[in-house]
């Protein structure tokens, strides 16, 4: 997959401000000056704000620019925005969209355009008030227990791509697929057993990625940012992804940012599930069942972050990753019960 180099702040101003020109009448100006946002694993995201007589209103308001770092990212962009644009229309605290443009007409890689919404992230907001974090878990849990909740469209319960299993082995399988082998390659191997048990006679929306750096507190509303992993699914597909980040992000997060997010974790980690269980019950079993595929997800980002696949690579930090979630992912697959039947040696295979 090509990684094509960031744009500047200026570059994806100018193109969109040309592009918003030729549609409406009129000139088109910055307000404030563009600016790269931080965050983003494999995204550049980009802070903009346009003015103009001739613009509709929702151009007017503050932006948000996200472009991936590979032009191949756009089927699943489609897809995330589908999805993104479905819960906003049902009510729910997603950024709007307004418009998804593909590789080649500003860049080689797409652009998603959306508003940008106000508000305090949530991780900033708990090592702020520790004190809080009982409350704030309380809304975390209420805000994925809405999602849940919501109907799912038919386009997405039948048709191919939409499966929250599959958005969690993707990156481990185009690394196989790109002629990866090894431990990674035998871990997806094992981890393919799984898939078919994490069916659900009635899938839901999942976000796929729910946790406190992807949501935004707003007064009363709590904005949910970052479709990217998105897809249909058992919902303890969804909580187990929570759990999870709360222990990964011990692992993941150094510094002096590392040390304030520890001490926060082990509330976040007592309070979650039990608030999540005020709404809807949640089935323990079926949670380590989807373990395996939260470590071996990390495991293969470690390993593309080793290979260069989203820009510089940053060995130190991907070796130790890495090294964790093997470890990890081997444990969790040792904690489930075994499978029926006998691999070739005619020994009781485990998944």
């Amino acid at each position: 997959m090509a990684v094509s180099p960031a744009p500047s702040p200026e570059e994806v101003s100018s193109a969109l401000r040309q592009r918003l020109a030729g549609r409406f009448p009129g000139e088109v100006s910055d307000v404030e000056a563009p600016a790269r946002v931080t965050g983003g694993f494999d995204f550049w995201i980009y802070g903009l704000h346009f003015g103009g007589a001739g613009l509709p209103a929702q151009w007017t308001a503050p932006l948000i620019a996200r472009i991936p770092a590979a032009a191949e990212r756009f089927a699943l962009l489609e897809r995330e925005c589908r999805l993104q644009a479905w819960v906003t229309a049902h009510g729910y605290p997603a950024p709007p969209l307004l418009e998804l443009i593909p590789p080649g007409e500003l860049f080689g890689s797409p652009v998603q355009v959306m508003q940008r919404v106000a508000g305090t992230r949530m991780d900033d907001a708990i090592t702020a008030a520790p004190s809080r974090i009982p409350r704030l878990v309380g809304q975390l849990a209420a805000s994925q227990v809405a999602l849940h909740r919501l109907p799912v469209p038919e386009w997405a319960r039948a048709g191919p791509g939409w499966s929250l299993a599959d958005r969690r082995l993707q990156l481990a399988r185009y690394l196989v697929a790109q002629g990866l082998r090894g431990p990674l390659a035998e871990a997806l191997e094992r981890a393919e057993q799984i898939v078919p048990l994490l069916e659900v006679p009635e899938p839901v929306i999942c976000h796929g990625d729910f946790h406190p750096r992807n949501l935004l507190l707003d007064g009363g509303t709590v904005w949910v940012l970052d479709w990217t992993d998105a897809g249909i699914g058992d919902r303890h597909g969804d909580i187990a992804r929570t759990e999870w980040l709360f222990r990964f992000a011990a692992v993941a997060i150094t510094g002096e940012a590392g040390r304030a997010v520890s001490q926060a974790l082990p509330a976040l980690s007592r309070d979650y599930l039990p608030s999540y269980r005020r709404e809807l019950p949640v089935d323990a079993a079926r949670l380590r069942l989807w373990m395996p595929l939260q470590h071996l997800g990390a495991w293969a980002m470690a390993v593309a972050g080793q290979q260069g696949f989203y820009g510089p690579a940053h060995p130190e930090d991907d070796s130790r990753i890495a090294t964790w979630a093997e470890e990890q992912f081997r444990l969790s697959i040792e904690e489930l019960p075994c499978t029926e039947g006998r691999d070739s040696a005619d020994r009781p295979r485990r998944l």
